[in-house]
């Protein structure tokens, strides 16, 4: 479905966190992620699992795809409701 990936997820963690002005603490309160596991995250030390992804994406407003380094958009794109 995607290409391949263009950047780490912790870069694209990071780059997230400065573009929305949220500290990492901040963060790990949002998602309930210890803060442990999210600097792990930023070292590029481990990635996060699909479950984790996802909430730190909705708590960032970012597409979960984009988070996880490929090339799409960084905005999620909101579903249209066919009327």
């Amino acid at each position: 479905m995607y290409s391949e990936r263009i950047e780490s997820c912790g870069k694209r963690l990071a780059k997230a966190l400065a573009i929305r002005n949220i500290r990492q603490a901040d963060l790990a309160q949002m998602t309930n992620i210890p803060k442990s596991s999210l600097s792990l995250y930023l070292k590029d030390a481990y990635e996060p699992k699909q479950d984790r992804i996802f909430v730190i994406a909705q708590a960032l407003r970012v597409s979960e795809a984009w988070l996880m380094g490929y090339d799409v958009p960084m905005e999620k794109e909101i579903e249209k409701e066919n009327s």
